[in-house]
């Protein structure tokens, strides 16, 4: 069964968007391109130190590296989903009288306050 090159294949996709060859991401890094073409396609184990370099190199945190494209989406899932809940939620209170509105508003801030003093 082959493994995921998760790691890999994340250095690749951002290191590609922001338009960088493996070899300006190796002058940046300090690393050489073989290094980092081995790294994207999984036939070499990174090190904590290297992946320190690349982060670096591509200005972001090096735990980006680790996230799965599966995961990603279900984020991308949920966040569609409240944006569908928002825009309900605005249609729903659009025509509506202004003392409904401003009681709706007071609750909704009352359950974010709670919500904080939970988590704090």
């Amino acid at each position: 069964m082959k493994r995921k090159n998760i790691v890999g294949n994340n250095i690749r996709t951002i290191r590609t968007r922001k338009g960088l060859t493996q070899e300006a991401l190796a002058l940046e890094s300090g690393l050489s391109q073989g290094y980092i073409n081995q790294l994207e396609n999984g036939r070499r184990l990174y090190t904590q130190k290297s992946l320190e370099m690349i982060a670096e190199a591509l200005s972001m945190p090096v735990i980006n590296f680790f996230k799965d494209e599966a995961e990603k989406k279900d984020q991308e899932k949920d966040l569609a989903g409240k944006k569908h809940y928002k825009k309900e939620l605005l249609s729903i209170l659009n025509g509506m009288p202004d003392h409904i509105i401003d009681h709706y508003v007071t609750l909704v801030r009352l359950e974010k306050q709670i919500l904080k003093e939970r988590k704090g």
